[in-house]
């Protein structure tokens, strides 16, 4: 079977349904696992002729609340923005459409929601190896995503 589409089964029958995958979600928090995430759906992206959405979480409260992305302090901005930057020239370099997303609020949640709303078809996403002593804030979120969606999940490690 190619990569171009995913075949699966709500019910847990025989009948198979097509699933062509267009649209990616990479969750992204600039961290080495999540890069492995972008690496994995570019790969995917270059063989279904989809585009990827690199989506940040900002769980930072903000001076007004979590509404604005105007509101992240510079230091955060610009870390996003280089992580983000050098996620879309990854992404050009392998001839794939990147768009980056940021949103406010808690990214167990909001991946979810942005990812229903938007109608991603896959979402992938980074991270470290289950049982490692380094724990990370990323774990939770894939194990709640992985758990909660109801769009296909592909975890990286």
């Amino acid at each position: 079977m190619s990569v171009s589409s995913i075949y699966y089964s709500e019910t847990g029958n025989q009948e198979m349904e097509k699933y062509s995958v267009k649209r990616i979600l990479v969750p992204m928090d600039g961290s080495t696992e999540s890069f492995r995430g972008l690496e994995k759906a570019i790969y995917f992206a270059r063989q279904c002729n989809a585009t990827i959405t690199g989506l940040y979480t900002s769980q930072k409260p903000t001076k007004y609340g979590f509404d604005n992305i105007d509101d992240l302090d510079s230091a955060s901005r610009k870390r996003i923005d280089k992580f983000m930057a050098k996620s879309k020239l990854l992404a050009a370099q392998n001839g794939i459409s990147f768009e980056q997303e940021i949103i406010h609020g808690s990214a167990e949640k909001k991946i979810l929601d942005f990812a229903i709303k938007w109608k991603y078809q896959l979402i992938i996403i980074g991270s470290k190896n289950a049982g490692s002593k380094d724990k990370t804030f990323f774990e939770g979120v894939t194990n709640h995503i992985l758990e909660k969606s109801q769009i296909p999940v592909l975890v990286v490690k």
